[in-house]
């Protein structure tokens, strides 16, 4: 594998936030790997990873995809997807922010609530308790990662006086920004993680150390 065309690109987009190791993840479902350079992969139908620590609101995913999974899982809904994306205040597996590069069947950003109160393991909670906030196409604005090349993906939680907002941006430019539920999102905290289905990628995933 070539790298050394993805090392720059990513450079280039990189911003000043704290990178994070495999060592700095608490894998949960899947394999993760990381390369001599410092880059994490994934190749398989499901993996689930968060940072042991922190409770970072600002956090970015550079990535390409470099094609489907040899393997295929189904979503409960029976749906196939190909997709990675960042776990944003993730307090357990069924309480959490999504935002999520969905690159196959419709390219899209698709962000989501996971809220289960007073559940907290999957065997609890399943699939149950998903809210779809927002779904940007990128199809529209010309925006791909189907082909391969880098591309970068942040996202950042605000809160001002009780009220809390998630803003997206893809590759420096804002796509969408809006109003969260108080009452849902503001007892869900936790660490950054990230999740990804049926693809293999090479990533970083970044977070801003000032925003604990």
């Amino acid at each position: 594998m070539i790298l050394y065309p993805l090392i720059l690109t990513l450079a280039m987009l990189a911003p000043e936030l704290t990178d994070t190791q495999k060592s700095d993840l608490e894998i949960t479902l899947g394999s993760v790997s990381q390369t001599k350079s410092g880059y994490l992969t994934v190749l398989g139908p499901k993996e689930r990873a968060h940072r042991k620590s922190g409770t970072h609101q600002d956090a970015s995913l550079q990535f390409r995809y470099r094609g489907p999974s040899k393997q295929t899982s189904k979503l409960a809904s029976g749906e196939v997807v190909r997709q990675i994306g960042l776990k944003m205040r993730a307090k357990n597996s069924c309480n959490l922010l999504y935002v999520m590069w969905r690159i196959e069947p419709v390219e899209q950003i698709v962000v989501t609530v996971k809220s289960n109160p007073g559940h907290s393991s999957h065997s609890d909670c399943g699939a149950r308790g998903y809210t779809t906030i927002a779904k940007i196409s990128l199809e529209e604005v010309g925006i791909t990662a189907r082909t391969h090349s880098a591309h970068r993906m942040r996202a950042r939680v605000e809160e001002e006086n009780g009220n809390f907002q998630c803003i997206v941006d893809v590759d420096d430019k804002t796509v969408w920004s809006g109003s969260l539920e108080t009452r849902v999102v503001a007892p869900i905290n936790g660490p950054v993680g990230f999740r990804s289905d049926n693809g293999s990628f090479i990533f970083k995933l970044f977070v801003d150390d000032e925003s604990r």
